[in-house]
């Protein structure tokens, strides 16, 4: 028995597709793999790039922005970065709702239900646990032999029992929804728009381990290819959005128990 060539259920040997929408959802996937703006002009091509550049820019000033609003309202750390990300994920959530259509942001934020993408989720974990996170190892001894921990797991190993929860929280659920709502959702989106999928992929880890501090660049910069590459084959951030939280509760748990 044969398998359907976009959803890979059962069909019968005269079959390629088990239905007319898996072929034109599959015809769908492999336009996309078409460079953008491929029929426009250069100067159109140019514009593009420039409005995803600045888009991106104007982004991360306004979260800047919220970030310094935040603060100027409670100077405790576990307040802090429990509200800041729980507002910073509501105002991307916000800015992908307008820039999109309800069909697409469905897509977007669509749970994870064939098995073949939760295989890819595994694939991914398996890459990140034994690729990315050895390699991370190596590039700390290499250039930050005398490195401390990141700031946020220190603050957990000194804060109080209820503080160091409500931290753990905010890193291990609310930190994974903001940072893939910002990078694979809004970040990644853009660059999809003027660049091909590798080099949009390429470009949004860039930014993503710039964000981090010097220590966990070569992790950011690792996961964010992953996390883009789960992004752009399933179409949804809810796949890396599950990784994400999963690491980032592992650490947490370790650092608390």
């Amino acid at each position: 028995m044969d398998h359907c060539k976009n959803c890979l259920v059962p069909i019968t040997e005269s079959q390629v597709y088990c239905s007319t929408k898996c072929w034109q959802e599959y015809k769908g996937k492999k336009e996309s793999t078409k460079a953008p703006f491929a029929d426009f002009s250069f100067s159109q091509w140019v514009w593009a790039q420039a409005y995803s550049w600045i888009s991106i820019i104007g982004m991360m000033f306004s979260l800047f922005f919220i970030i310094i609003l935040v603060g100027s309202f409670t100077d405790v750390f576990h307040y802090q970065i429990l509200i800041s990300t729980a507002v910073l994920s509501v105002f991307v959530y916000l800015v992908l709702r307008y820039i999109h259509d309800s069909e697409k942001l469905s897509q977007l934020l669509a749970f994870p239900k064939t098995m073949e993408t939760w295989k890819l989720i595994g694939f991914a974990l398996v890459v990140d646990l034994f690729v990315v996170k050895p390699l991370n190892i190596v590039f700390m001894l290499e250039f930050f032999p005398d490195a401390q921990e990141q700031e946020v797991i220190t603050a957990l190993q000194e804060m109080s029992l209820l503080s160091s929860i409500i931290t753990a929280f905010s890193v291990s659920i609310l930190t994974p929804i903001l940072e893939e709502l910002l990078f694979r959702g809004f970040i990644l989106g853009m660059f999809l728009k003027c660049y091909d999928n590798k080099v949009a992929i390429l470009f949004s880890a860039i930014i993503f381990a710039i964000v981090h501090e010097p220590i966990a660049i070569a992790m950011a910069f690792g996961i964010g290819l992953i996390y883009g590459w789960l992004r752009v084959r399933t179409g949804s951030i809810i796949p890396s959005m599950i990784l994400h939280a999963i690491w980032n509760s592992f650490v947490s748990i370790l650092i608390l128990f």
